[in-house]
């Protein structure tokens, strides 16, 4: 396509976009340029009139000169008989032509003056006029220069806008680069916990059958009364919503973590029940002397913590089901709800559920300043694999027991070098046994509770698995 110019006047026709600056200066260079022309245009008329108002002087001056000299002969005397003879005649009268001479004279000396001054204004003006062109001239170099400079700050401004879109297509790209690594990272991830998964489940399936799994812990309300001694029986969740974590605890059982030593319920906050196995009432965050990781041993089994933070939307934080405490990997300690914990320990997206758009809105501003800093801050989910289905009285009595905030402060920091959690029992609740139910029914009306020679018929330990 072709575009045909066509030349606005900017007298009678304002532009349709504002000029750039380089248009603006080279508009005013354009008016400096025909300003010049036209001041030349005016001296070269002046010279003119001037060369005329000289030539009329000196037509002037030489007539002038003419009647000086006739004065001189009249003068010396050096008029004509007859001149003399006609003086003498005209003696008693005005001769006209010596007063029209008179006027004359009278009138070349104003027409002089004029001319003088004249000539003086014209020459006043012709210096005016040049230095009004010097300045223009002065003004228009210093517009070339500032229009050079312009144009070199442009080509700077091109130069730096430039490297900066290649360096922003860098980060684009690296940008994209880091978000694909983040998107294979997580498929990795999920990949790896589908196959720890399926690999925890057949390993389930190959030591502890498909399920469903029942697990009894027997404790001692007083340590030093044996009638005191009470069941609490635990459901864990279905294998294919929670097989790591079931493979874990199942495990841990097994092997004996729960059963020697000193495990103990040891915590009672409002809102959970947890226990620890042994030895963590000898470490010094819970009283005792021992410095250090206290689950070395089941560390080094490969059964302390879990390999990743398993959790079943369809398995929630509800009051009565068990979870593993502890982050970022939870394990060994494990604690009952004694509400619904959903909203803490479950998933963001089962807060936004349950809370709705608005108080969601509200809790992540009251706790992170943002929605969009909460989104980004939110922590994994507590593996939720079980709940209680007997002993739910042994439950809520262990729960009522005394903590450290029931001390008083100054007796508190007395007894305390290590400051300890305000929410642990004053006497933890000991458990004596944690084994696996086969073939248990909990509708059972006979229950669990029949044993032979001191031993649950409906149980398995350790060496048996």
């Amino acid at each position: 396509m072709i575009h045909h110019y066509v030349p606005v006047n900017a007298d009678t026709e304002p532009p349709t976009r504002p000029p750039t600056i380089v248009e603006a200066e080279a508009r005013t260079a354009r008016e400096l340029s025909r300003a010049v022309g036209k001041l030349t245009t005016d001296l070269k008329t002046c010279n003119v009139r001037v060369d005329a108002i000289e030539e009329g002087f000196q037509n002037l001056y030489a007539a002038h000169l003419g009647n000086v000299d006739g004065l001189r002969k009249c003068k010396e005397g050096m008029l004509t008989s007859q001149d003399i003879s006609n003086l003498d005649a005209s003696l008693d009268s005005v001769n006209p032509t010596l007063v029209e001479q008179a006027k004359n004279k009278e009138e070349e000396k104003k027409h002089h003056a004029r001319t003088e001054e004249l000539a003086s204004k014209h020459r006043e003006l012709i210096h005016q006029l040049e230095d009004q062109v010097e300045k223009l001239v002065r003004r228009e170099k210093t517009w070339e220069r500032t229009i050079s400079e312009l144009v070199a700050r442009r080509d700077m401004l091109e130069r730096r806008e430039g490297a900066w879109e290649r360096t922003i297509g860098e980060l684009m790209g690296e940008i994209e680069i880091r978000a694909k690594r983040e998107n294979w990272w997580e498929d990795m991830k999920e990949e790896m916990e589908g196959r720890i998964g399926a690999l925890s489940q057949i390993a389930v399936l190959e030591r502890f059958g498909p399920g469903p799994h029942f697990v009894s812990m027997t404790v001692l309300l007083d340590e030093g009364n044996p009638s005191s001694q009470r069941e609490i029986i635990y459901q864990l969740a279905p294998l294919d919503l929670m097989p790591h974590s079931i493979h874990l605890f199942l495990s841990q059982i097994a092997e004996g973590y729960w059963t020697r030593g000193t495990p103990s319920i040891a915590i009672s906050a409002e809102h959970v029940l947890q226990s620890c196995p042994h030895p963590c009432l000898e470490n010094v965050d819970m009283g005792g002397n021992s410095m250090g990781y206290p689950y070395e041993e089941m560390r080094r089994a490969g059964l302390d913590v879990v390999s990743f933070q398993e959790y079943s939307p369809k398995y929630p934080h509800e009051k009565y089901t068990v979870g593993f405490a502890g982050m970022p990997h939870s394990g060994p300690e494990f604690y009952i709800n004694l509400l619904d914990n959903t909203l803490d320990h479950g998933t963001l997206e089962e807060r936004k559920f349950k809370m709705g758009p608005d108080m969601y809105a509200a809790w992540a501003m009251e706790a992170f300043g943002s929605v969009e800093e909460a989104d980004e801050k939110a922590i994994e989910p507590y593996p939720c694999f079980g709940k209680v289905i007997k002993g739910f009285d042994v439950v809520d009595e262990i729960a009522k027991g005394l903590t450290r905030a029931s001390l008083p402060k100054e007796e508190e920091e007395e007894q305390a070098v290590v400051r300890l959690d305000d929410n642990m029992l004053l006497s933890p609740v000991k458990i004596a046994s944690v084994t696996i139910l086969q073939n248990y029914s909990p509708d059972d009306t006979a229950g669990d509770g029949s044993k032979e020679n001191g031993k649950d018929k409906g149980s398995a330990t350790g060496d048996e698995l």
